[in-house]
């Protein structure tokens, strides 16, 4: 979901609340294996592929991926009719594994009225100092490396497609309703300048521990494309040039990390170091790759530098809770310090990146991007934040890579 819920923060404050895109840094501390616990996970739903086969045991699957009971695999049929008539809502039977993962396609189901109820959710850092038993031993979480300075976020300058043309607004689906969160175009090794895959946060389309995948993810790229509009305006115009340049792609393809899967919380825990995610697209019209509409995709560095090495972080997002109101992309720039949200004995878990920002809800997900040799990276994504201070976002490393290379292999 969006971002996190507001709590206040002492001077020994939380450890970050929000849920928002950025990359985590480590130190020369031994960190927790990224490994252990966080493997990729991936899911698909083929939507052209007519091969639907019915197994042995009654399984059902396409294109050879099995698929969990209650979502449709005839796509033509009547199983389909009864998702698109409101199957989608039955969240009794929350699919959470990653070869659970099913988005089929439903033609104008973001309507301008869903879009302007989405909500914007973010998780929220556990107090700094509290403490709490893990399955791999006593976890607590630390105060971030020094003071943060409150910087407020400031206005992306419009047109979207010129200024910032990979970042976007996603919408999807929770049992609590529509929510929103933010995204960004990124390469793919295995389609260069042809590129169908997006960047967000992994809170944004799975609950983490005890909850499932979220349903009908779809991404519009430069949303509101002039800024001219308020939220509730944005969302009436969604069909037209102005909010939608380059139209709404659905999501047929979602892969996160393990750890999110089985420790990912909105109250803020350590599996935050893994909360970031990588979507294949389609279009809704058209055949040309995302990359060739929007125009630019950002590349990934994947063990950028650490935290305390970095004096010029970007971060950007659509934030949706007040004084904003998710109409609008904005941006922090600065110096970035580190924060680590828990000690597994003997081992640190994975320092992550903050940055002094004011984003909220709604901007999780959003990319972190540095410029390196003369070309713009994506470093992370938002992740964490207390909603009036500061952000987080989670170092990408090996495992990272791995949720990355794992969407763009299924598509080669």
């Amino acid at each position: 979901m969006p971002f996190i819920r507001r709590r206040g923060v002492a001077a020994a404050a939380a450890v970050i609340a929000a849920v928002m895109v950025t990359v985590t840094a480590c130190d020369s501390n031994k960190t927790h294996d990224e490994g252990k616990g966080s493997a990729s996970s991936q899911a698909r739903a083929d939507q052209s592929d007519p091969g639907v086969d019915t197994g042995q045991g009654g399984g059902r699957s396409i294109g050879g991926y099995k698929l969990p009971d209650g979502i449709p695999a005839d796509l033509t049929g009547q199983a389909l009719q009864k998702w698109r008539n409101g199957g989608w809502k039955d969240f009794s039977h929350w699919k959470s594994k990653a070869e659970d993962f099913a988005n089929p396609y439903i033609k104008d189901f973001w309507t301008p009225q869903r879009m302007a109820q989405a909500k914007s959710t973010i998780p929220v850092p556990t107090q700094a100092g509290s403490s709490s038993s893990g399955s791999s031993g006593t976890t607590k979480a630390y105060e971030p490396d020094g003071p943060v300075r409150r910087t407020a976020a400031t206005r992306v300058a419009s047109t979207y497609h010129h200024y910032a043309p990979p970042v976007g607004k996603l919408f999807f689906t929770a049992p609590e309703g529509s929510m929103v969160c933010s995204a960004a175009v990124v390469t793919d090794p295995a389609h260069p300048g042809r590129s169908n895959l997006v960047w967000t946060a992994g809170h944004c389309v799975h609950a983490g521990k005890g909850g499932g995948w979220y349903r009908n993810i779809a991404f519009v790229p430069s949303f509101n494309d002039g800024a001219r509009y308020g939220i509730q305006q944005a969302t009436q115009n969604v069909r037209s040039s102005s909010v939608s340049p380059y139209g709404l792609w659905w999501t047929d393809w979602a892969t996160t990390s393990q750890a999110w899967i089985q420790g990912g919380s909105h109250q803020g825990s350590v599996a935050s170091a893994y909360d970031y995610a990588v979507l294949h697209v389609k279009p809704e019209n058209g055949h040309k790759s995302l990359e060739e509409m929007v125009g630019s995709a950002l590349p990934v560095w994947f063990n950028a530098p650490a935290a305390d090495k970095i004096k010029a972080m970007g971060v950007r997002g659509y934030p949706a809770e007040a004084p904003y109101d998710g109409s609008k992309m904005y941006d922090c720039r600065g110096a970035t310090k580190r924060l680590v949200l828990g000690y597994s004995y003997p081992s640190q878990y994975p320092a992550q990146y903050m940055i002094g920002c004011t984003m909220n809800g709604g901007a999780s997900g959003g990319p972190w991007f540095m410029t390196h040799n003369g070309r713009t990276y994506l470093v992370s994504n938002n992740s964490l934040s207390d909603r009036r201070t500061y952000i987080s976002g989670p170092r990408l490393g090996d495992n990272a890579k791995q949720v990355y290379l794992a969407t763009s292999d299924k598509f080669k």
